[in-house]
């Protein structure tokens, strides 16, 4: 697979080197880099400092993101792509990879309004979790934001001391959140979104409505995923296989 990386312009992002990360500790300068370093590169920042929570491995729970070639790949086509489609299976690593995505799409740019849906409220906000779980885990000069010429610390949901607020991720100080929101269509068309993660979409009832609402966002520039589990005669799988017209 090395030679399709190639002929799509896809450069290596080999994980950071203990040396490296041992100056990075005390350096302010390398710091800096780094922050545009994965302000520049979302799979840079991805491999390098995005930890995920394994809920199946009690001794080593909290785990570095994999670097694997078809996660490259995925990367590239979201970041250049404005509708994508992924249908998945387990251990894919899916709902981690786009819930840090969009994380990343929010945090090192202003004015991002972004959606996670999925079929109940409390399913957005669990796939909310996982992005929250990556921002907690975020070394300290990564959750800054650059402005006039300097960095100022970020702060998510600073009214409420950092700590998880059900269906948000705010951060006021660059005017963007991100939101976990049932299915349906009735919250979106109220706004045009940056970008919406429409997780388990095969199995929205209304998986239809939501994305006509979303294409505002998609003509303007925004950007939709979906993502989910195969499953036969629905509104997913017509997207996918580009059988009807909406």
């Amino acid at each position: 697979m090395p030679w399709l990386l190639m002929s799509l312009g896809i450069k290596n992002c080999m994980p950071l080197s203990v040396e490296y990360l041992q100056k990075l500790k005390n350096d302010r300068r390398l710091q800096d880099l780094e922050w545009f370093n994965c302000q520049d590169d979302p799979y840079y920042f991805l491999v390098n400092w995005a930890k995920t929570l394994d809920v199946h491995d009690s001794v080593n729970p909290i785990k570095p993101f994999p670097d694997k070639e078809y996660l490259k790949i995925i990367v590239k086509v979201w970041k250049e792509t404005q509708l994508l489609l992924v249908p998945k299976s387990r251990q894919m690593m899916m709902s981690w990879l786009f819930t840090t995505l969009y994380l990343w799409d929010t945090i090192f740019h202003t004015a991002r309004m972004t959606f996670f849906q999925s079929k109940k409220a409390e399913d957005a906000d669990d796939i909310l979790k996982r992005s929250k779980f990556v921002w907690d885990n975020l070394p300290k000069f990564l959750r800054r934001y650059y402005a006039n010429g300097k960095f100022y610390e970020l702060k998510c949901n600073p009214q409420h001391n950092g700590q998880h607020v059900s269906g948000k991720m705010m951060f006021p100080a660059i005017n963007s959140e991100i939101r976990a929101i049932p299915e349906g269509g009735d919250v979106i068309r109220m706004h045009v979104a940056s970008g919406i993660l429409s997780d388990e979409m095969a199995f929205q009832a209304e998986a239809k409505n939501a994305y006509t609402a979303a294409k505002p966002t998609i003509s303007s520039k925004g950007r939709f995923t979906g993502i989910s589990t195969a499953e036969h005669s629905t509104f997913f799988e017509d997207l996918v296989f580009d059988s009807l017209e909406v």
